[in-house]
């Protein structure tokens, strides 16, 4: 699989700037989501896969939570999508909630695989859709891309330090899909956000950027023991994080007049 390359250079930015324009298109992005579709390969797992040990354990915690995470038919992000009465957005959103539940799919494999079980509900999945229902579409994506970011960084830990080829594949794979997906959301906001004022804009950026880093501190907290079998460190993994905020921050919020 070619994605593995990718994942592990620094060509993600342009990768990221291939898939966007400076003007959202939501024709454009309906055109990348259905060549997505066609071009994904199909991921299936065998009964086991080679994870040591000491990992076995702390990365199922984790994977059990990310799965729950990506489970969900986006009742509510549809809702939202469709008071902009533009039904290509909403067919794009549609099909983004699509691979999110493919990504779930293929996390349920990797788990059982494992010999784990899937969880039906964890307090942080609960926390992240009480947060995203607030407000309206806009909070929704903000709270969706901080959840995306972390998870974004957490796959190409997986991704990179996982010897088994397969899991490591499947996790490159999900991890240019969630590039498309931060790109995609990004675009989006940045078209509803770059005609707010400049104080208003920098209002909601520290608002924004107080909410992901404490959101990272407590995902941090809660999945050390994966972070510490995979051989990276909390603070490794917090500047991964805050890189990449900065990246889709810039995308998202011009401060720039």
């Amino acid at each position: 699989m070619p994605s593995q390359q990718l994942v592990e250079s620094d060509s993600e930015s342009q990768v990221a700037l291939e898939l966007g324009t400076d003007v959202f298109s939501p024709e454009h992005w309906l055109l990348y989501f259905k060549e997505n579709k066609s071009a994904r390969v199909n991921i299936h797992f065998s009964k086991q896969v080679v994870v040591p040990p000491a990992v076995r354990a702390p990365l199922l915690r984790s994977l059990q939570r990310f799965q729950i995470g990506e489970t969900g038919e986006g009742k509510h992000l549809k809702k939202y999508a469709s008071t902009l009465n533009d039904p290509v957005y909403e067919q794009c959103i549609d099909l983004f909630i699509k691979e999110e539940q493919y990504h779930a799919r293929v996390l349920a494999e990797m788990i059982q695989s494992m010999d784990g079980t899937l969880l039906s509900w964890h307090w942080s999945e609960l926390a992240f859709v009480v947060l995203r229902r607030m407000l309206g579409l806009k909070t929704e994506i903000f709270i969706l891309l901080i959840a995306e970011i972390i998870g974004k960084c957490f796959y190409r830990v997986c991704a990179d330090k996982l010897q088994d080829e397969k899991l490591s594949d499947a996790f490159s794979l999900i991890v240019l899909d969630e590039i498309g997906h931060l790109e995609f959301h990004c675009s989006f906001m940045r078209r509803h956000t770059k005609h707010y004022p400049r104080a208003l804009r920098r209002a909601v950026f520290y608002c924004w950027s107080v909410l992901f880093f404490t959101a990272c501190f407590v995902f941090i907290a809660d999945h050390k023991s994966s972070l510490t079998a995979l051989g990276v460190t909390s603070r490794e993994f917090m500047q991964d994080c805050s890189r990449m905020f900065d990246r889709a921050a810039a995308r998202t919020l011009p401060l720039e007049d």
